[in-house]
């Protein structure tokens, strides 16, 4: 980092990309492309190590559980993914929203998922099974990001409609 030298450059995906994220413990990268995929690299070499295939159009946003067990990709096919690492196998697909989803995020113990969509909602998902547990809605635009607070209590989401709202996980609540 203090040379400023890049170590890799992650050749592979087919369209530009959109996000890039280390796994918890630095070993891999996560990306996601308009190419419909998203791609597990080894950070010291470089090499792709899994191609995530499913989507049927661009992925926005890929991160890892806390634990790096698994993988979130959010979709411009309205869908979320969750993914296991270590084999590239889709585990749920997350059907619910009504347009885009622009990004996701994993709960601090990984028991929870958060999606933002255009659809003017973010939706709270059991990682476990996939089922919709709550639904946040109130603004009036598309939500374009949405994150738990470090207790896993709290969401934060924002908007086009030009505010950040918090909500309540465990009932839904805006407060």
């Amino acid at each position: 980092v203090e040379s400023g030298e890049c170590l890799h450059t992650l050749h592979g995906h087919g369209l530009e990309v959109h996000s890039a994220v280390f796994s918890p413990d630095g070993a891999t990268v996560l990306t996601a492309s308009s190419d419909k995929t998203a791609k597990i690299w080894c950070a010291q070499s470089g090499k792709c190590l899994q191609t995530l295939q499913g989507h049927r159009w661009e992925v926005f946003s890929a991160v890892f559980s806390p634990d790096g067990a698994l993988a979130l990709t959010t979709s411009e096919d309205r869908t979320a993914k969750v993914w296991r690492v270590e084999s590239g196998e889709c585990l749920h697909t997350l059907h619910g929203h009504g347009l885009e989803v622009h990004s996701a995020v994993f709960s601090p113990d990984g028991a929870t998922v958060l999606t933002a969509s255009s659809d003017k909602t973010a939706k709270i998902w059991c990682a476990q099974s996939g089922k919709c547990l709550q639904t946040l809605q109130g603004h009036r635009w598309e939500v374009f990001s949405a994150v738990f607070s470090p207790d896993g209590a709290l969401a934060l989401t924002t908007s086009e409609d030009r505010t950040a709202k918090v909500w309540r996980v465990e009932s839904g609540e805006c407060l």
